[in-house]
């Protein structure tokens, strides 16, 4: 690479990655910085006699708009390992400009918006802005679900949904599948608890940027039977691990969540065979989000015996990407030069 860079040892390297690996792994360490105390390092300073570090390649000097052309084709996952070739790379990786070109890449139709480079990493690496829900359509049996009530002849889960129409076609919300969890003649009620505690990154974002929270899932009833849906989001700080999921549904006002939403939709009878969207999202919440709790319920209005309640499939959650507004100002300069004008940015 540069001229300091070759004469680095390849031992060297190896424990500059060994301490970023065990970086990675103190999660549960005391000394680990809280998340609302988390914040990013600066650019890194390089003295004018290495600015051409990380730059030369067998004796030629490339522009750093042409590296970063380069690094843009790289798997986003892959990027931040190369934060160890050089301090100019570091700074390089590490900045607007280049996550920008990434998401272009791989987002072509996505408005370009100036925003820190880590969102930019935590879209593309993280199923954080897509969907971090598991197992929505049942196509894994009740993996990944708690079931709190499973009353009348309980939960079942149908592939493909009989009484209804199949699940539309091309729709990304079910992953290709075709099967969805269906409800009886009395209340069937279960949870999906997504935990926020690993994502420190997501929860740096979420504290400092308030990015809508989006909730929806597709529910149907049967073209011979009235049913009730109802579709919940709730929002814990990290107290939640500290109670059972019964005493969090007590009156005590010390275990409510930070933020709670939710929709019902009744269905008449001959009325339920076609599926619909129903949506809820998120603007405002408290700081310090720890857990977010997807719950669903449902049974049929008639008290049929059999598995004639509502019928669910295609659960989403997901940070809203496009919510999260531009910075302001100019981008940051590396110490060598402006990796773009202002005027060249489309924001």
């Amino acid at each position: 690479m540069g001229n300091n860079h070759n004469n680095a040892s390849s031992s060297s390297f190896e424990s500059k990655n060994k301490r970023l690996r065990s970086t990675s792994k103190m999660s549960n360490s005391e000394d680990y910085t809280p998340v609302e105390k988390f914040d990013f390092m600066e650019p890194l300073g390089i003295a004018e006699d290495d600015e051409t570090n990380g730059l030369c390649f067998n004796g030629t000097y490339l522009p750093e708009e042409i590296l970063l052309n380069i690094l843009s084709y790289i798997p986003p996952q892959n990027l931040l390992a190369l934060t160890l070739v050089c301090k100019t790379w570091c700074n390089m990786i590490k900045s607007e400009p280049l996550w920008m070109e990434v998401h272009k890449k791989r987002n072509p139709s996505s408005p370009r918006k100036k925003l820190p480079w880590y969102i930019y990493y935590c879209y593309h690496t993280t199923d954080s802005f897509k969907n971090m829900l598991k197992n929505g359509n049942g196509q894994e049996k009740f993996k990944h679900w708690k079931i709190i009530s499973d009353e009348g002849d309980q939960f079942q889960i149908e592939n493909p949904p009989k009484g209804s129409d199949p699940l539309p076609k091309d729709v990304p919300d079910f992953n290709g599948k075709t099967s969805c969890f269906v409800t009886s003649f009395y209340e069937c009620n279960k949870v999906q608890e997504i935990s926020l505690k690993e994502k420190r990154l997501l929860r740096y974002i979420l504290n400092k940027f308030m990015p809508h929270i989006y909730v929806s899932e597709w529910m149907a009833g049967r073209f011979d039977c009235g049913c009730v849906y109802k579709l919940g989001i709730r929002g814990y700080n990290d107290q939640y691990y500290n109670y059972t999921y019964e005493e969090l549904q007590s009156e005590d006002t010390r275990l409510r969540p930070l933020f709670q939403m939710s929709k019902k939709v009744l269905i008449d009878q001959w009325q339920g065979r076609a599926w619909q969207k129903v949506e809820i999202l998120i603007e405002e919440y408290p700081k310090n989000v720890a857990v977010l709790v997807f719950e669903h319920e449902g049974q049929d209005t008639q008290f049929w015996k059999g598995h004639y309640g509502s019928k669910m499939s295609g659960g989403v959650v997901r940070v809203v990407f496009e919510s999260i507004e531009p910075l302001g100002g100019t981008l940051k300069e590396t110490n060598l030069r402006r990796l773009y004008r202002s005027d060249d940015m489309d924001v």
